[in-house]
């Protein structure tokens, strides 16, 4: 997003009205020209999150946006889950998926999936094949939840 007060702004509404629904807010992304931006948000819960959940959701996120409207012009909101292979951004995206399998790209390109059996903020720890593995945060340049089907 071009404008980070704005995306700030705009988190500082939905992030508590989540929060009151049970639900997380896990990415927000404005994109677009000023005259036509889509506004998406990806949210989720531990349990997970249906698409009725996301409708409704997205109906009270549209009224907390138009009460206080922190965006001057026209937009289109998608509110969505963000997926089975969601990255992993957040301290919180981490600790989530504890003892879920992840695929982390470290820096360098090295490239290892394994189950999430740890996370500190600093450090997490995998176990890949047998044996646990401990990477620092640091050098971390791409994480998602894997999954194989």
């Amino acid at each position: 997003m071009d404008d980070p007060a704005l995306q700030e702004s705009i988190e500082k509404l939905v992030a508590p009205y989540l929060k009151y629904q049970g639900a997380d807010l896990v990415d927000l992304q404005l994109s677009g020209s000023p005259r036509n931006r889509m506004l998406r948000i990806d949210v989720d819960r531990l349990e997970g999150i249906t698409v009725d959940e996301c409708a409704r959701l997205s109906r009270g996120i549209a009224d907390v946006l138009d009460t206080h409207d922190p965006i001057s012009r026209r937009y289109v909101l998608e509110v969505s889950s963000p997926g089975l292979d969601r990255p992993l951004k957040s301290d919180r995206d981490y600790e989530r998926a504890v003892g879920q399998t992840v695929r982390i790209i470290l820096e360098g390109g090295r490239v290892l999936i394994g189950q999430l059996t740890r996370f500190d903020g600093l450090q997490l720890a995998l176990a890949v094949d047998g044996e646990t593995r401990v990477v620092e945060a640091d050098e971390i340049r791409k994480a998602n939840l894997h999954f194989e089907f």
